[in-house]
């Protein structure tokens, strides 16, 4: 077993280039794939497919979760290759969902041969795409036992990132039309609220509502653009107009946001300094954005970054400001640019490659310009108030009523402030609690092991862990049906929990019939002890289900170490799964416990 373990290491190390990014077909139906890229960069671009090298040393391995590469002139040529090891086909869509990348080519080989090849990118015909999406989405099709490799060429003026994810067609279908969905009720909310303002400008004449309404209508649209759906549904084919809307309607936003914030603090009475600071970084916003018509991309946008997070905290500045000043609403403008602020800052430092790309870092402005078109909302609709009140009362009893209706809204924030926080901990503990078995899920216990990790790594404390699969539990399946075989899942992980000894320790649902165990403060011998009991207490149980009577047994892989720093939490659930095999290897029904001095472990057998 040995031999062939070195071997195999041996032939990984010495195989040929269509090899060696290879990946097995993943079973999930959305699986992350950034991690396992390789890439060439091509920066004088005379790379082409045919011309790539095949020498492993000319490329790169991505061992970020991320591709990220920030403003590059650069083209970037991405590899991978994945093997489908059924005896059946796939389909698959690979996702590239960074939607403003300029050229994307695309180059699929089965073995030597050229299988398809995609050109699209935002700087082409949107037609040009296989599959009707925002992003950059490719079909994939395996034939049984086949190997495809997926090269990717990447050049653009904005930022280089390749966000990639492999889906089953019907879950990314369904993804798309979820975030469609969501996407809509951000762009809905925003721009019924601009309307509101627009109404109220029209009433009033207070220019205020005119320069907010502007704002919050040109971010919907730099949203539009960024996120691709501009291009999908509004100015199909637009090219130039699409290569232009990001740094325009961003240098707007800026514009018309800086122009608010004069009136709304009224500065010019406040601070004339501040006043001409910010009206000149929002002329600076504006004149990038009448000039991004005529500039480069790559040139406007990384002008409008420093312009756009300096005019973020000058803006900042001059609510706090206002606010010692007592300036009526000055709080509500505080605290929504903060969230602003705080949603730009990460914004612009993932475009700059200084912060991963991921979820929250890609929809911050989007996070903060909710919360601040909705504060700023409630502060224009309080500034109407107490100007109603200014003209009807005198100044003593329009201040104590000033004072009285803020009371009252403080109130209402804290009461609604304190029925959020109830709903996120309910939605927490929903969100880290496998629905079957009532354990927690993976997510959970991959958090929750990497502070014990560090934990015990600080301390020098002994961790072990523990990871259990049901026997034959897909036989189960098939003989019983589904409907017995979450009942089977959910008494094992009873009998699971059951067996455990203090509060410490800590039982999840890994994944299927899979289920994860954590001991603290736990050596090998307490761990092998705990195991016994956990495969013992399951083998004498007969699972009842109506009329169906059935025993089932688990296999246990088990790690026990006191964690170095060198190591990671991969490294300790590795090494369980390495046991875990060993014990099916050797019959089941077993506890195996990791040691590096023997790698195929010391099982303890049934009984």
């Amino acid at each position: 077993m040995m031999n062939r373990f070195i071997a195999l290491a041996l032939s990984i190390v010495c195989i040929s280039f269509a090899e060696a990014a290879r990946l097995e077909l993943p079973r999930s139906d959305a699986f992350a794939i950034t991690q396992q890229l390789r890439f060439i960069e091509d920066s004088d671009a005379t790379l082409t497919y045919q011309t790539l090298p095949d020498s492993d040393t000319h490329w790169e391995k991505n061992n970020d979760s991320h591709f990220n590469k920030g403003y590059s002139r650069s083209v970037w040529w991405l590899d991978l290759t994945i093997h489908n090891p059924d005896d059946h086909g796939h389909t698959r869509y690979l996702d590239l969902s960074y939607a403003v990348l300029d050229y994307v080519d695309v180059y699929i080989y089965s073995g030597d041969q050229l299988k398809e090849e995609y050109h699209t990118g935002d700087m082409r015909l949107y037609h040009s795409r296989p599959i009707d999406s925002n992003t950059f989405v490719i079909p994939l099709t395996w034939r049984p036992g086949e190997t495809l490799r997926i090269t990717y060429r990447l050049e653009s003026g904005t930022s280089i990132q390749a966000p990639l994810t492999l889906w089953e067609p019907e879950t990314y279908a369904s993804k798309d039309a979820y975030s469609n969905i969501v996407q809509g009720f951000f762009f809905g909310s925003t721009l019924i609220l601009a309307f509101y303002n627009l109404l109220i400008f029209f009433i009033l004449r207070d220019r205020n509502y005119f320069y907010y309404a502007s704002f919050i209508i040109s971010l919907p649209l730099f949203f539009l653009t960024l996120s691709g759906q501009g291009y999908r549904y509004i100015w199909t084919d637009q090219i130039v107009l699409n290569s232009h809307a990001i740094p325009f309607f961003l240098g707007m936003s800026f514009m018309f946001s800086g122009f608010f914030t004069r009136r709304f603090l009224n500065l010019r009475a406040l601070s004339i300094p501040t006043d001409v600071l910010v009206a000149t970084f929002a002329l600076l916003g504006g004149s990038v954005a009448v000039l991004s018509i005529a500039l480069p991309y790559a040139i406007a946008i990384k002008a409008l970054v420093p312009i756009g997070l300096c005019a973020c905290f000058v803006y900042l500045f001059a609510g706090i400001l206002a606010g010692f000043r007592k300036v009526p609403s000055a709080r509500y403008y505080l605290i929504a640019w903060i969230c602003f602020l705080v949603g730009s800052i990460f914004f612009a430092l993932s475009k700059l490659g200084l912060m991963p790309l991921n979820f929250i870092t890609e929809h911050a402005i989007q996070f903060g310009s909710i919360f601040q078109a909705v504060l700023l909302s409630l502060a224009l609709a309080n500034s109407i108030n107490v100007e109603r009140k200014l003209r009807f009362q005198a100044q003593a009893e329009t201040l104590v009523t000033t004072k009285r209706l803020n009371e009252q809204l403080e109130n209402r924030v804290h009461e609604r402030t304190q029925e959020l926080e109830v709903l996120n901990k309910q939605l927490k503990v929903l969100s880290n609690t496998d629905e079957l078995t009532g354990l927690k899920n993976r997510r959970y216990m991959t958090t929750s092991l990497s502070e014990e990790w560090k934990r015990s790594a600080r301390y020098q404390r002994q961790l072990s862990v523990l990871l259990l699969d049901i026997d034959f539990f897909k036989k189960v399946n098939d003989d019983y049906g589904h409907q017995i075989g979450d009942q089977c899942l959910i008494e094992v992980a009873k009998l699971i929990y059951e067996s455990l000894r203090i509060p410490s320790d800590q039982v999840s649902r890994y994944g299927g019939e899979e289920f994860f165990v954590m001991l603290p403060e736990t050596d090998a011998a307490g761990a092998l002890s705990v195991a016994e009991r956990i495969r013992s207490n399951i083998e004498k149980h007969t699972i009842v289900v109506d009329d169906t009577r059935f025993p089932v047994t688990v296999s246990i892989g088990l790690y026990s170490c006191t964690p170095e720093t060198k190591h990671s939490v991969d490294y300790i659930l590795n090494c369980a799964d390495i046991a875990l095999y060993q014990s099916k290897e050797q019959g089941r029904n077993r506890v195996t416990l990791y040691s590096e001095d023997n790698i195929s472990g010391n099982s303890v057998e049934a009984r």
